[in-house]
């Protein structure tokens, strides 16, 4: 409830910058390649790895933590957009 709270009192311009920034991560060739040989990687050691096991554990938790922070860029953009449109009076 507190991170809404605070999310809600940045301006428009730190929303803003944010989404941005969000958006320059994700469209990055060198990140898309990073995230895609970090998430390839995990994958083989899940496939791999016996059930249960430590190994894919941690694995799992890495495709995880990876869909994670894709996730929560993307929200950062989304919720540019959406105080874009409730400024513009369009709720």
């Amino acid at each position: 409830m507190e991170a809404q709270d605070q999310k809600s009192r940045l301006s428009n311009f730190e929303v803003e910058e944010k989404a941005a920034a969000a958006e320059g991560l994700l469209n990055s060739p060198v990140f898309k390649s990073a995230i895609d040989d970090i998430y390839s990687r995990a994958l083989g050691t899940l496939i791999s790895g016996d059930v249960g096991s430590l190994t894919a554990g941690q694995a799992h938790a890495m495709l995880k933590a990876i869909t994670e922070l894709k996730a929560q860029l993307e929200q950062y953009i989304a919720d540019h957009k959406v105080r874009q449109k409730y400024n513009k009076g369009d709720k």
